[in-house]
């Protein structure tokens, strides 16, 4: 499979930027990752979902970044960082070897310990790295998720309905790549209409970052494998864990009321993984960074406000 790295559809605004913040390229575990940094004080980083980029933080960034210093990479496989071919065993794009890039990324900046604010595949590297490293992390927020190991657990029919893109993207390349390759415009605004609340429209922006940056058919395959990695590993590390590693940082967990995450019961569900954990719901879809931003930025403020006494 060839990988080219250039977006194939037009972008507003190439380099991703968030006002207020300068670019860098920093280094991962063996590749490059592109991120966003500004503000001052305590370290803060920020990871993206699928199938966005960095931008989905551009409501909520700046206001942060008044009160600490905040770090916005594109994960591996996505946006402007480095897109590995994925390996047979699917470790490349294992949420252990995605928390790797954030351990290095953020030692480069010289931050040895940091918060961590997380919505979606980013909030599951989020979380792989506390239960890894528990002495980095100083705080974890998780947006919009359950576990891996307990969403394929729990996944029964109207589930399998909800959360099909679970099964398709894990299929074996290049079926995924294949079919969304054809027509990846449309595959992404479809899913990302169907995970929004009712009525809500995307900054036109921001859409356009997460097209062009997906329509690259490096970051297409890339993010079937970090799909197919949450199959193949990131469920057998989260059942190895179950009931002997805890998350040691405080938690905060918030989840869409609309969302299929809702359904989970999300707190009682981490409460089982975490030592201190707390949370609740807004209004709307899954998309709560930008369909509820003051909401969550209210959340994060008062909850780093207490981690950090």
């Amino acid at each position: 499979m060839s990988t080219p790295t250039s977006p194939m559809t037009s972008n507003p605004f190439p380099e991703g930027l968030i006002d207020g913040f300068e670019r860098h390229r920093l280094p991962g575990a063996g590749l490059t990752i592109d991120a966003l940094v500004g503000g001052s004080g305590p370290p803060l980083l920020l990871l993206h979902g699928y199938p966005q980029t960095r931008v989905m933080w551009r409501a909520i960034a700046p206001a942060l970044a008044q009160q600490y210093t905040v770090v916005v990479p594109d994960l591996r496989g996505y946006g402007r960082s480095d897109k590995p071919v994925g390996d047979a065993e699917h470790m490349t794009y294992a949420k252990r070897t995605m928390a790797q890039d954030q351990l290095a990324t953020m030692g480069a900046l010289g931050f040895d310990r940091f918060a961590i604010a997380g919505h979606d595949r980013g909030a599951r590297v989020g979380y792989r790295l506390a239960l890894d490293h528990p002495q980095v992390v100083t705080a974890l927020a998780l947006l919009d998720i359950l576990p891996t190991a307990d969403v394929w657990a729990r996944a029964e029919a109207d589930g399998a309905m909800r959360m099909y893109h679970w099964f398709f993207l894990a299929q074996a390349r290049p079926l995924p790549e294949t079919l969304i390759g054809a027509a990846p415009d449309f595959f992404l605004r479809t899913i990302v209409r169907s995970w929004a609340g009712t009525g809500f429209q995307f900054d036109t922006a921001s859409m356009e970052d997460y097209v062009s940056c997906f329509s690259d058919p490096a970051s297409i395959h890339a993010s079937c494998e970090d799909y197919r990695a949450g199959w193949a590993v990131d469920r057998v590390h989260d059942e190895a864990d179950r009931g002997v590693r805890r998350i040691a940082a405080p938690l905060l967990v918030v989840w869409s009321e609309d969302f299929s995450v809702a359904r989970g019961e999300p707190l009682k569900t981490w409460s089982a993984w975490a030592d201190n954990a707390e949370g609740h719901s807004v209004p709307g879809g899954h998309f709560v960074c930008e369909e509820r931003p003051a909401d969550v930025l209210a959340s994060l403020q008062r909850f780093l406000a207490r981690a950090h006494g």
